[in-house]
């Protein structure tokens, strides 16, 4: 009875650590496209743009002034 309970539990143990780590190669899979040049170069989610002031109210930036 002992060893049945020991046997499933690392079952359970090896099905969780395959999900796991599927789950996390799907993610940095999904991250290195997101960081990768050519979604940079693509214009896929722009970074916004950086203004150099000489003062904090010069720091405004207007509704459709971009």
């Amino acid at each position: 009875m002992e060893i049945g309970a020991f046997f499933l539990l690392v079952i359970v143990l090896v099905v969780v650590a395959v999900l796991g780590g599927g789950v996390y190669l799907i993610a940095a899979k999904h991250r290195r496209e997101d960081l990768s040049l050519e979604a940079e170069e693509s214009g896929q989610d722009k970074r916004p743009v950086h203004h150099e002031v000489e003062n904090e109210e010069q720091n405004t930036d207007f509704v459709g002034t971009r």
